[in-house]
């Protein structure tokens, strides 16, 4: 590791302005840095840039970059599984591109920037499914028509039969971009880091939906104009041994799921019910934890430490993490900044480690792994110190946001702090003993001795002296006092007279300090004031108003909604406290809580308005609840998926449950919509359902399964930056999954026991399947 130990400077830091690029900034922002070193700085004096965004941004859009690819390769080699047909394939995957330019061009006049949270779990299988629904309903005419129906035309062929699936891929579209209103109604962290890619999605499948409404059609008419011109001569099927071998199964099982359709339909949503009830076995957490490709540790020494001593520990810091290989920089903070914005006490030390690109690495060492030994050396070598560990971005982030990087800050909120430190205190030893808690400490030092200065007045005036004169006294001597200024050509230097340090080092010096009087006699400090220890508070938090102190922790290896509940039941057992204080649960647990809260509003609102699209579409409110009914099937399956990854629900996951909602209505409206047609052509039989059924499976599968892979790479990928996507992309492909598997074998069923003519002949299973054959 390249090391170049400095043990003091002048630290700067530079704000990126709202609604910049910060890749841009960061170009124009290092070539500024250069030129103020080659032109303006004096010699020996650099400029060491400490830290940027740049690592994470350039590693984030390569994951990004590589998720897409992934993404759109999977979805066009499925297609044409699916299709038969490169060319109609390749005609759907033209979707892609119109999709995203329309998608970029909204995104740029409502600024927002292409990255991680717009595009990091764009899912062109969702993209493509109303091109998909389009063209496969033109093949099946194209191919089903009769020599009179093509000696009309394939131009009305294909007119007639956009019209009869274009409601549908309206609807259904709407109903996707509907079920993103929870995400773009989120505020704060969640909503800074969900609304772009909700907002991207919605602005691509929007204009999926143009293209499939209009140009797909048209090319579709003309790659397949040559063989409709020929009325006498047979449509040519390209033979898909897989997809005839799952027509003739389906056909079968569903033969007898329509036969016995009340226990299909009670045995199946009893056992979507069932994998829905496990989600009580799931645990909370805000977000997963962040890669951001780097380190950001704190180190609490014991109260009292002075700023001096503290910072003769930083260099021994360094060099215990810099023996591991995996590090390339390591930066320490000792105290607090000068202009006061991070209100931290002297005994606080903030290490910044920055790592090499994993793909350097000789071991198989994960970062978690690493982070828990670096930790557990540092607490070797300095016993008492507590070290917690976190991420830069996000933990500066959570510190602006909710006053806590830590996962949990308990805060005590009143007024008599010394009894607010005493239940700190308490808390913070039930803490300990609970599994999961890591880095317990309370935020606030406690009392320490300071020095105070109490001018007397008389003595004061006995000798002539004005007291602001002993303050001023006071001022220079101990803190510097600003006398003059001096100027350097365009350049200005504030001039100030401070004590030298042996000259204030203790107590004793301040008594002997010398202060003029009017007759020009100079007389002792201890004269003219009592100079003494008390206990004081070094630093004093408020919360609306009120005096707060905080108990912050981490949470390793459980869940924070589970933590936080058992630590609620032993704090209201254990601890009494007064009327007048409270106890506030912060740091991203608060987040937790005000996600959850929100999406319990805004996720039954969004039903609400999904349902009553259906019921526009239907004008059934039958048909409405049958269709609405495959959101069950979607739940069951994300919470399925989270339990097998061992994920927690957390926001992301939430987002994950939203998307789906209007994705696994899609499958089911195809269903629900092709039987509407034909059992207003032909009266409802068992056999009408079977034959319709087999005929969309094609659809219903394809549109799926598109989804479900398109987010594979998203689901599987592990690099920088992929840690928030993972969660959504598991529970939509989980829902989905289970949506393949319940939505055709049920939803047909259901759809007959609904809206069964009474009085209605059994049919042979047998005989429904020698109909269909035929």
């Amino acid at each position: 590791m390249k090391n170049i130990e400095v043990n003091n400077g002048v630290e700067g830091i530079i704000l990126l302005r709202k609604f910049e690029n910060p890749s841009e900034v960061l170009v124009e922002l290092k070539q500024r840095i250069a030129d103020l070193q080659a032109n303006e700085l004096p010699q020996d004096v650099t400029i060491r840039t400490l830290y940027d965004r740049g690592f994470l941004i350039d590693h984030s859009l390569n994951t990004v970059g590589w998720t897409l690819f992934e993404g759109v390769s999977i979805v066009v080699i499925i297609l044409i599984f699916f299709l038969g047909s490169v060319r109609s394939a390749l005609v759907v995957a033209l979707t892609i591109p119109f999709s995203m330019l329309f998608a970029f061009i909204i995104m740029r006049f409502t600024g927002i920037p292409a990255n991680l949270l717009s595009l990091g779990a764009i899912d062109f299988g969702i993209i493509v499914d109303g091109a998909v629904v389009m063209t496969e309903h033109l093949i099946r005419k194209y191919r089903t028509s009769t020599p009179e129906e093509r000696k009309s035309g394939i131009v009305r062929i294909t007119l007639l039969s956009a019209q009869e699936v274009g409601r549908e891929i309206f609807f259904s579209v709407t109903i996707i971009i509907l079920a993103y209103l929870p995400i773009l109604l989120m505020t704060r962290v969640e909503g800074k880091l969900f609304s772009p890619m909700a907002l991207t999605l919605s602005f691509a499948v929007l204009g999926s939906m143009l293209a499939a409404l209009t140009f797909i059609p048209v090319i579709i008419s003309y790659v397949y104009s040559k063989t409709m011109s020929q009325p006498d001569k047979k449509f040519k099927e390209p033979k898909n041994f897989v997809l005839t071998f799952l027509e003739k199964q389906y056909v079968k099982v569903l033969n007898v799921f329509t036969t016995h359709y009340k226990k299909t339909v009670v045995i199946g949503f009893a056992i979507v019910l069932v994998l829905i009830s496990f989600g009580t076995k799931l645990g909370s957490e805000f977000l997963p934890e962040l890669d951001e490709g780097s380190i950001f540790l704190q180190a609490n020494f014991p109260a009292g430490i002075t700023i001096t001593e503290n910072a003769k520990y930083a260099p021994k810091i360094r060099e215990v993490i810099s023996k591991f290989p995996q590090v390339s920089y390591v930066i320490t903070q000792t105290g607090r900044n000068d202009d006061g914005t991070d209100p931290f006490p002297a005994n606080r030390n903030e290490i910044l480690v920055g790592l090499k690109d994993y793909s350097t690495w000789s071991d198989t060492l994960s970062k978690k792994q690493l982070v828990q030994k670096m930790r557990s050396d540092l607490e070797h070598e300095f016993p008492g110190v507590a070290f917690a560990s976190g991420q830069p971005i996000i933990d500066q982030v959570m510190e602006i946001v909710t006053g806590s990087a830590a996962d949990l800050a308990v805060s005590i909120v009143g007024d008599d702090l010394i009894m607010m430190r005493e239940k700190a205190e308490l808390i913070s030893e039930i803490m300990l003993e609970m599994e999961g808690s890591q880095g317990v400490d309370i935020e606030q030092e406690n009392v320490q001795d300071q020095i105070a200065i109490d001018i007397n007045r008389e003595q004061a005036a006995r000798y002539g002296i004005n007291v602001v004169d002993i303050q001023d006294m006071i001022e220079a001597a101990i803190g510097g006092k600003e006398i003059s200024v001096l100027y350097d050509g365009a350049k200005r230097y504030d001039i100030v007279v401070r004590y030298l340090p042996e000259f204030r080092e203790n107590i004793n010096d301040l008594k002997t300090l010398l202060i003029p009087s009017a007759t020009g006699a100079l007389v002792p400090m201890d004269q003219l004031a009592g100079i003494g220890y008390v206990e004081g508070q070094t630093n004093i938090y408020r919360l609306n108003n009120k005096r707060m102190v905080t108990v912050r922790a981490n949470i390793q290896g459980r869940d924070q909604g589970g933590y936080v509940r058992e630590l609620q039941g032993k704090i209201n057992a254990q601890i009494e406290i007064p009327k007048g204080y409270e106890i506030v649960y912060g740091g991203q647990y608060e987040n937790l809580e005000r996600a959850g809260k929100q999406l319990a509003f805004t996720i039954p609102l969004t039903l609400v308005l999904v349902i009553a699209f259906l019921f526009m579409l239907y004008r059934n409110f039958k048909h409405t609840l049958i269709t609405a009914s495959s959101i069950l099937f979607a739940l069951g399956g994300g919470v399925m998926a989270l339990l097998l990854r061992g994920y927690y629900f957390n926001v992301s996951a939430g987002v994950g449950f939203v998307s789906i909602l209007g994705i696994s209505v899609m499958a089911t409206v195809l269903l629900v919509s092709a039987l509407n047609r034909a059992s207003a052509k032909d009266p409802l039989s068992k056999t009408m359902i079977t034959a319709t059924s087999k005929e969309q499976l094609r659809a219903v599968l394809t549109i799926l399964v598109l989804a479900i892979f398109g987010l594979v790479p998203a689901a599987t990928s592990s690099g920088i930056g992929s840690d928030v996507q993972r969660p959504l992309a598991t529970v939509i492909i989980g829902g989905l999954t289970s949506t393949l598997l319940f939505a055709p074998l049920i939803i047909p069923p259901l759809y007959w026991w609904v809206n069964k003519p009474k009085g209605n002949k059994i049919e042979d299973e047998d005989e429904v399947e020698n109909k269909i054959e035929a």
